[in-house]
């Protein structure tokens, strides 16, 4: 059996040290969202944060996975959607660090019937909105989109400040929208702040796992 923990949204927090040096035989998964910390931080010291992640990755290529959040996208591609604490001061710096090593960096994770995203998939929004296929492998497909697909991964749903009736793709997401999650899965999100790592179950054989509760030292560990 091998084990794998989930680290939830960095927020700028220098936390993971100390859970990876406690773990260090384990499959590692950040769950996304480095750079947008709730209080007062120091620009240098935020950006070498992640920076020491990125390098953490590529010493650790086969175990350590690197998922992107809502809150990183606004500094890979202008298009996107801007978040709250965005910071301009950050954006170009960010922006390289992100698109220099953007082939480190993945939308999904998947092990066995347990998957990895920023936010999460509800059913609906995967079968309705995605049109995925439940049989295959999950996060392959969100890794892979289709054009089509890819623009439904950035979608906002109504919860966030999307249309009325809409379902947020996995960077967006609200707790509230994923109260039927893909059906026959686990999954382990961050995204929505908890005040620590939470499961909730469902009818459909399907879990989630919250974990946006690094500031508090907490992440999700599994054995698999």
């Amino acid at each position: 059996m091998s084990n794998i923990i989930a680290i939830g949204d960095i927020h700028g927090s220098t936390e993971w040290r100390d859970i990876v040096e406690e773990n260090n035989d384990a499959t590692v998964v950040f769950l996304g969202d480095y750079l947008d910390p709730y209080g007062p931080y120091n620009r240098d010291d935020i950006l070498n944060n992640l920076a020491e992640i990125i390098e953490y990755k590529r010493n650790n290529m086969q175990r350590v996975i690197l998922l992107l959040g809502n809150h990183d996208l606004h500094y890979i591609n202008y298009d996107i959607q801007i978040c709250t604490r965005y910071n301009i001061q950050l954006a170009e710096i960010a922006g390289l660090l992100f698109n220099y090593n953007y082939n480190l960096f993945q939308y999904a994770y998947q092990v066995n019937n347990i998957v990895f995203t920023h936010a999460g998939i509800s059913h609906q929004w995967f079968e309705f909105d995605f049109k995925g296929d439940i049989n295959r492998n999950i996060a392959e497909q969100l890794n892979n989109p289709t054009d089509e697909q890819l623009v439904k991964l950035f979608q906002i749903g109504s919860a966030r400040g999307g249309g009325p009736n809409i379902k947020g793709g996995i960077f967006w997401a609200d707790s509230s929208e994923l109260s039927d999650p893909l059906h026959g899965f686990t999954q382990v999100v961050g995204h929505n702040r908890v005040p620590y790592v939470m499961e909730f179950e469902y009818a459909n054989d399907n879990k989630i796992i919250f974990c946006d509760c690094l500031g508090d030292g907490m992440y999700f560990k599994t054995n698999i």
